[in-house]
């Protein structure tokens, strides 16, 4: 029988901090031989931001993360689960509930889902909704790429340039052009959830 071993993704941790976006960050500048200043500069990411976000001090929001991976010219899941990257096929990849890399910003809390196999042209999120006021959000997000979302829990408004803001309930889903700017809030008593899924 024929050596498989080669094909499946190399074993990673299970469970991800916050902390470790840092630490994947900073080991991929590293191998690109670039500096803080150079990242920033490349990423609009400002330099102490960035070493704050290497030290484990400071959560990144996505539009950071899409920021310096296009600065670092690698896909959004290795500042997630950084790796040798690989080509297998037939694979498959599994997250136990709650066992997601964990990233939380002022409006969201993200669990990603399945990230150990980087080939994969998405990402999903588990997502609760933190924020509830437009005005608190701050400037909408946007960034390259397409994006969906799915309600599992509670009722969002979801805000997006060009169009009035739509409310959505339990099953209703929504898809857009990620370069237009776009917020989700919640709008039930408890941080909605939803299932978000983001082109890479």
């Amino acid at each position: 029988m024929s050596d498989t071993s080669s094909m499946l993704p190399r074993p990673l941790e299970r469970r991800r901090t916050p902390g470790s976006i840092g630490k994947s960050l900073k080991a991929l500048r590293l191998s690109k031989g670039l500096t803080i200043a150079q990242v920033a500069t490349a990423s609009g990411t400002s330099a102490a931001s960035i070493s704050r976000i290497e030290n484990g001090r400071l959560s990144p929001t996505y539009d950071v993360i899409v920021g310096l991976a296009a600065a670092l010219e690698v896909e959004v899941g290795e500042l997630f689960y950084y790796s040798e990257r690989s080509s297998p096929s037939g694979w498959r990849t599994l997250t136990r509930a709650g066992d997601g890399s964990v990233v939380e910003t002022p409006n969201y809390r993200f669990e990603l889902l399945c990230s150990e196999m980087l080939t994969k042209d998405f990402l999903v999120f588990a997502t609760t909704v933190l924020n509830t006021d437009i005005e608190e959000f701050g400037e909408l997000q946007k960034h390259a790429g397409q994006e969906q979302i799915v309600v599992q829990e509670g009722e969002v408004e979801v805000w997006t340039e060009h169009y009035e803001p739509v409310r959505l309930q339990v099953g209703d889903s929504l898809a857009l052009d990620s370069q237009m700017g776009h917020a989700v809030i919640s709008k039930s008593p408890k941080p909605a959830r939803i299932l978000w899924i983001s082109s890479v």
